[in-house]
């Protein structure tokens, strides 16, 4: 006897049987959720540091400036593109703590849309939208790490223009 193609193949296996993983996998989102949060809070912890530490040199420099040169120019090119170059660092350090927001499950959809499941669907569920919210939990790492590469040279070049400025040798 042969199976035509029109025949529907039974399949007698369980979704625990064609999943098994799925009880193991789910271990892993509450940690990954940990995981990506102590990230994130570091990422945005060093932008904070750095907006700070950048803000208090700068700040501090027309004085230092003043002390070591009594007779120092405030309208020197150098100190103008001085301060463009702290202007531009603080407005990108400020979007960066506001781009990137960390994603997590929300109880409320849970209530909406997850309490009819069987344990077993409620788990592969929570497994697919904690891989979902960890892509979107990266990029915002992501972009928050970029952000402070570019805060760090920006203040990189306005020490070297506050340093010529001070030095008054060009």
């Amino acid at each position: 006897m042969t199976i035509s193609e029109n025949t529907p193949v039974v399949c007698e296996k369980t979704v625990d049987e064609i999943y098994p993983a799925v009880e193991l996998a789910y271990q892993f989102v509450i940690p990954s959720y940990q995981m990506v949060a102590s990230r994130f809070e570091a990422a945005d912890g060093r932008l904070t540091a750095l907006l700070t530490m950048v803000s208090s040199l700068t700040l501090a420099a027309p004085i230092f400036a003043k002390a070591v040169n009594p007779n120092i120019s405030f309208s020197s090119g150098w100190f103008v593109a001085g301060m463009v170059c702290f202007s531009l660092s603080i407005v990108a350090g400020l979007a960066g703590r506001l781009r990137g927001v960390l994603t997590l499950p929300n109880p409320a959809h849970q209530y909406d849309k997850t309490l009819h499941l069987s344990q077993w669907e409620f788990r592969q569920q929570a497994i697919y939208f904690a891989g979902q919210h960890f892509n979107k939990n990266i990029a915002a790492i992501s972009v928050k790490g970029r952000t402070a590469f570019v805060l760090t040279a920006l203040f990189s070049v306005e020490i070297a223009l506050l340093v010529v400025w001070v030095s008054g040798r060009f």
